[in-house]
Parts: C-alpha cells; structure tokens; sequence
C-alpha cells in the first residue's frame, strides 16, 4: 500500500525554500556575528584601556608621587595634583569607572591615589588590594609592561575589566603602576547595544530577501500556473484559447511558445480527427491502438442535389470558398446535437451518433440534427442569392443499427470510423430520396427509436440495391408537435392509405391517394403509391410482399 503523497503548489515551495535558506544563513550569521562582535568589541575595549592607561601614566608626576607615603599626605599639594590629574583622564573619556594608582610592598599591593570622589567608595594610602590578579602583579614585575585582564575579574567594588601602566621616575626607576577599570555592565551593554544594531540590520535583510523571494517565486510560479492551467485545458482538448504569459524569464517563454504550437498541431489534428476521440484519448492518458467494437449508433449521411451540375458551372476555387460556408453550417449542428463527424466525401457529409461518447438517444439526435441543416440552409438561402452563390439543396439519409466502430486502419495509420450493412443502408436512403423526391429518408430502425420525437410517414417497402429483404422508409418531416393542423391531417391520411396499400385493398387505397394527390399535386411519394394502386388494381400482383426492389443506388 503506496503513501499518500503531500504536494505543494511550486509558489509554496519555492517560497519557502528561500526563505528557509534566508533564515538558516541568517541564524548561522547571527550567532557567528553575536560571538564576533562580542569579541571585536571587547578586544577593541582592551586596546582602548591598553592605550589610554599607557598615555595616562605619563602623566603622573611620578617624584610627587613617591613622596606619597600616609595617609595623612592626602591632604598634601601633591595628592591633590595628581588626584586632580586623574580625575581629568577620567573626565576625558566617560566609561571610565575607577582610575588609581598603587605600589606594591613585601608582596602587599595597595592603593595610593584613588581619583574617586565618593567617600564610600574611594580608596585612601595604604589601603590594600587583597585580590591582585596575574595581569596586576605581572605589571609590578619587570619588563614592567603595560597590562590588560583577559578577562573581567570581580572584586569588592564590582566586575571590571582593568588595565595597568608602570610608572617610572626620571632616572626610570619602577614607582608603582597606575589602574583604570572598566564596568563589565557597561561593556556588555555597549556589546548588546552593538549585537542589536546587527539584528536589526540582518532582520531588515532578512526581511528585504523574504520579500525578494516571494516575489521572484510568483513571477517564478504565477508562469508555471498559468501554464499548467492551460495544460489542464488541453487534457479536456480546450484548446482554442491563447495561453498569457507576461514573464521575461527565457524559458518561461519558450514553453508558451511550444505549448501554442502544440495547440495549433492539435487544432490542425481537431479538423481531421473526431474531436471527441482527441479528447477521450488525451483524458484517458492513451494512445490510439488499432481496435473496434460493436456497437448500435445512428449514421447519418447528406449529399447535395445535382452537385455535378453546379460544380460545372464554378471555378473550383470559388466553389471550394462557397462549400466552406456550406460545411461550416451543416458541421457545427452536426457537433452542437453531439454527433461525430466522420468524413468529408467530396460534398457528402457522413457522421453517427453514439460513439465513442455513449449516447441514449442517438436516433432522435440524428434525426433532428437532419430537421435543423435543412431549416438552417434554408434561412441561408436568401444570403447566398444576393451574393450569387449557388443553393446547397441537401438530400439526408439516417439509418440506425448495429457496426462496427473503432480504429480502422493499421498501427501506424488509423482512422476512427465505422463498417458495416447499415453504414451502406444509410447511404443508399440518401440517394432514394430522388427517387421519392424527398428530403430527409430514415429507415423503419431509425423511426423506432424516435417516434416519440418526430413526425415521419412511410413511403414504401424497399429492398435497395444489393438486398433482397426489404425494410421500412420513412420521410421525416418534422419535430412532433410543429407541423400545422393542414399538414399533419396529410400526413395522417398519407400514413393511413399505406396502410390500406400493404393490406392491397387497391381501389380504397386509389380513392384515398387520388385525394391527397389533389391536396398536394406536388407530392411525388403520393404520386407513385397512387400509379402503383391503378396499376395493381387492373392487374393484381401474384405472391405480393410489398417490397420494391430497386436496382440503382
């Protein structure tokens, strides 16, 4: 049992694959930035208090300050001098916390000079410093060099980061060292303060490529929507609308360009092929294979009376230009009431109804798609006059019952169509229409399956060409329910005298068709039962079926 597979639309993934590339680069450039600028501020802190104390000790008068012994020469000149000075460095740079000199004395270390002015916390002559640390006693010993804690170290006094100076006298003997604390809070406040500014820099970043992301992935995307939309449609042979695509990325464009002359292939295809088969087969995700079953459809044929003549009488260019309106008609009813056209045969249109789409009532849609062509090409008969084009009097032929329908053909040329006696039934009811001077002729099979839908009337018993049993033929006239009350009494008088006709009670028959003949003197199929009523009726006919055979196509 395979797992359900979760898909993401290609904006989402995109989308979230920068920005998850964004936000780990990010996270890995904060942290590695925080420890960087913690140590490039601190070890920037640490040269600062390197130089500052260096300068600083110059500056002590290091003879008064060796006359500095008690605590009572806190009152002295020189105390105030140097305490003075040191309150100046102090003054001079405001990070400062503690500034301070000391001597150091059979291993003690204390304080001489303290630039602190609260009484609390300033640190008099004499008083000893009971935590020196390894920098501190490292600047009393020689080479006497300036230094600076690595470290914060913590004291009575709080958490510093110090530096220390030696002091020398003229001669340059070692008096003492001068001190300079820096809070830590202060420090790692001007870290945080320094880290922060960097967050909010890479958060503005951050922000700045989140944003550049999500728009490049919809112009990435909105695309590559577009097309797959577009893909959807052809997949349901949709292909009549241009795909927009408003991108200047390269290969964005030159799937549209493909997906178009894909689309022009198959509209070219489309006017060659079903569409319906198109269609099933791209839904269906198949390949056409040589196949064919058996199945019951209606087939439908129509032809253009005398068109020998009016193509004599046309350059072919001209006629091929005047046929193109003609099919265009007659093709787009054919498709509106879901029919599948088959083939062009010169000016013979063939088609059928329910395949490869399976179809119920195939019989009623042949039929009225015949109805429509025939009241459709009349109102373009006016039209066509002014124009000078010729009039396409069409003669249709409907006959329905089991073919065969599939793929014909071999594997590397098919042709979806259909075979069998009813095609050719089909055929052959089209061309008795001249003889019976009708229109539209369905068989007795088609009748069956429509006559809840049409008016029809049966003009014979015919055995066509090539057949010895005869079937029913019908013309059809009309949807049912819209003729008018005049014609459909003829049609009911003319259905009425058949059936006289096939009980071969002649002279009643007679009587009956010599009144519609007075009715509609035109009416051609009235005028032949009506001769063969006169004639049988003086000469009767011996083992009668009721069949005519006829023996042109």
């Amino acid at each position: 049992m395979s797992r359900k597979k979760f898909l993401f639309s290609f904006q989402f993934s995109i989308s979230s694959a920068f920005i998850s590339v964004v936000l780990f680069t990010a996270c890995l450039l904060g942290v590695s930035t925080y420890f960087m600028v913690s140590s490039f501020i601190r070890e920037q802190i640490r040269e600062r208090l390197h130089d500052s104390v260096s300068i600083a000790a110059q500056q002590i008068d290091t003879e008064k300050h060796r006359t500095l012994l008690t605590r009572s020469d806190e009152i002295s000149a020189a105390y105030q001098e140097i305490k003075e000075s040191l309150r100046k460095v102090k003054a001079n740079c405001k990070d400062f916390k503690y500034i301070y000199t000391m001597r150091r004395s059979s291993g003690d270390v204390y304080f001489v000079v303290d630039a602190e002015d609260d009484p609390t916390k300033v640190s008099h002559i004499g008083d000893l410093y009971d935590e020196p640390t390894e920098p501190m006693l490292a600047a009393f010993n020689p080479p006497y060099e300036t230094q600076v804690e690595k470290e914060f170290n913590t004291d009575k006094w709080g958490t510093f980061l110090s530096s220390y100076a030696p002091l020398f006298d003229k001669e340059g003997k070692f008096e003492g060292i001068l001190g300079i604390d820096i809070s830590a809070d202060k420090i790692i406040r001007y870290e945080r303060l320094q880290v922060s500014m960097q967050f909010f820099i890479s958060l503005l970043v951050l922000v700045l490529v989140i944003v550049i992301a999500i728009e490049l992935s919809r112009k990435i995307s909105q695309p590559l929507l577009a097309i797959s939309r577009d893909m959807q449609k052809v997949q349901k042979f949709e292909i009549e609308d241009e795909i927009q695509i408003n991108s200047r990325i390269m290969e964005m464009n030159h799937m549209k360009d493909a997906i178009e002359n894909m689309k022009k292939g198959l509209r070219s295809f489309k006017k060659y092929v079903p569409a319906e088969i198109v269609s099933e087969l791209i839904s269906l995700k198949k390949e056409a294979v040589l196949s064919a079953e058996r199945r019951e459809l209606s087939i439908f044929f129509s032809d253009i009376e005398s068109f020998s003549r009016i193509a004599e009488k046309y350059a072919p260019e001209k006629l091929a230009e005047d046929l193109d309106l003609y099919f265009r008609v007659m093709t787009s009813i054919i498709l509106e009431n879901h029919g599948t056209l088959d083939k062009y045969i010169g000016d013979a249109i063939m088609a059928f109804w329910g395949a490869p789409r399976q179809i119920e009532n195939h019989a009623v849609l042949a039929c009225l798609t015949a109805l429509k062509c025939c009241r459709d090409l009349s109102l373009h008969e006016k039209e066509w006059m002014e124009k000078g084009l010729p009039l396409f009097k069409t003669r249709f032929g409907i006959n329905t019952g089991p073919v065969v329908v599939g793929n014909i053909g071999y594997s590397e040329r098919l042709n979806y169509t259909i075979l069998g006696d009813n095609v050719n039934l089909a055929n052959r009811l089209e061309g008795l229409n001249k003889y019976y001077g009708t229109q539209i002729m369905i068989s007795e099979f088609t009748y069956q399956r429509s006559k809840t839908e049409v008016e029809a009337r049966l003009l014979d018993i015919v055995a066509v060409k090539g057949k010895s049993q005869g079937i029913g033929v019908y013309e059809l006239v009309s949807e049912r329910g819209s003729l008018s009350s005049e014609f459909k009494r003829f049609i009911d008088l003319f259905n009425e005298g058949m059936e006289i006709y096939m009980a071969q009670k002649w002279a009643e028959a007679r009587k009956l068709f010599e009144e519609l003949k007075k009715s509609k003197p035109d009416d051609k199929p009235a005028q032949i039962i009506l001769a063969r009523c006169v004639q049988y009726e003086a000469d009767p006919p011996h083992d009668w079926t009721g069949v005519t055979h006829m023996h042109e196509k």
